[in-house]
């Protein structure tokens, strides 16, 4: 998540996301899983746990090579040389899937915070966990027929401003683009978390997750405020756009309550629940990672792009 936007101020209103008898389950007859057994999730992760962004970018295309997904490399200038030394990012485009319709762009950022002192954070939860999660979530999607077409994007330099997410969403023609999913913080738990709701158009979306999420049986927690990544580029841009994450069932509703609970949160002076302990620090390390995590994450995310596509 964005250093310079980390989680938004308090007093806006939060809903949970609950399934109940009144939602619709998805079109999608039988929702397929991705299973943790089968993945080396972890292992994968540890990959992209270099010694600069750069190695990380490297990391992540042999990565992608040896998963058999073809890609694009989308260069563009770095205008933040303070914060990344490196002339130019490069976003990691995944050869699309699907059919004619609307596009469906799902990305997750693939750099790490810098640090003072030029080291890097380890990078694991925020947000090496999430590029893993889309590379399952891309194999999931080949087998299957789906009337629009699906992008999967890694997003460079999202810690130095939003600017892979800004530059692609600035790139794209905005009438062929339905709407935008960002994963970010998709390393452990057990509570799925969406955000925001502000945006009215967000709403097809929120309504899709939602249904997924009762299909599933998932707990899952919908937030009016959430932290700014790289879902924003894409709302500037006119696209509805919205961002996930999991975390446990307690950090999340600390996080409900540090948000939205003001004075009368009941969270203690000056509390931070773990996850921003974590993130953007030297502590973003890979024991912090589940299996179990990543998976629910990676079948909500595969859920809603196939209830999506099938509206």
């Amino acid at each position: 998540m964005s250093l310079q936007f980390r989680w938004a101020t308090a007093g806006l209103l939060v809903s949970l996301s609950l399934a109940c008898s009144s939602v619709t389950v998805p079109h999608v007859a039988t929702l397929p899983s991705i299973t943790a057994a089968s993945t080396d999730l972890i292992t994968e992760a540890r990959l992209l746990d270099q010694p600069s962004n750069a190695a990380r970018l490297d990391a992540l295309q042999g990565l992608l090579r040896k998963r058999g997904l073809t890609f694009t490399l989308q260069p563009f200038p770095n205008s933040a040389r303070q914060r990344d030394p490196r002339e130019q990012g490069q976003n990691v485009l995944l050869e699309p899937v699907g059919g004619n319709g609307p596009t469906i762009i799902v990305g997750a950022h693939l750099d790490a915070v810098p640090l003072n002192g030029g080291a890097h954070s380890r990078g694991m939860v925020d947000n090496g966990a999430g590029v893993i999660v889309l590379t399952r979530v891309a194999e999931s999607l080949r087998a299957r027929r789906l009337r629009h077409r699906i992008q999967i994007v890694f997003f460079d330099m999202e810690e130095s401003g939003l600017q892979g997410s800004a530059f692609m969403a600035k790139s794209v023609d905005r009438t062929k683009v339905l709407s935008m999913v960002n994963i970010d913080i998709a390393g452990y738990g057990d509570t799925i978390m969406s955000g925001p709701t502000a945006d009215a158009g967000t709403a097809p979306l929120h309504q899709a997750l939602a249904r997924v999420c009762a299909a599933r049986d998932y707990a899952c927690l919908r937030l009016a405020a959430f932290p700014t990544g790289d879902d924003r580029s894409f709302q500037a841009a006119g696209i509805p756009a919205i961002s996930m994450a999991v975390l446990p069932a307690l950090e999340a509703h600390q996080v409900w309550l540090l948000l939205n609970g003001g004075k009368e949160s009941g969270l203690a002076a000056g509390f931070a629940p773990a996850i921003l302990r974590t993130i953007h620090t030297s502590a973003d390390t890979p024991d912090k990672l589940t299996a179990e995590g990543m998976t629910l994450i990676s079948n909500a995310v595969l859920g809603l792009l196939l209830e999506l596509d099938a509206r």
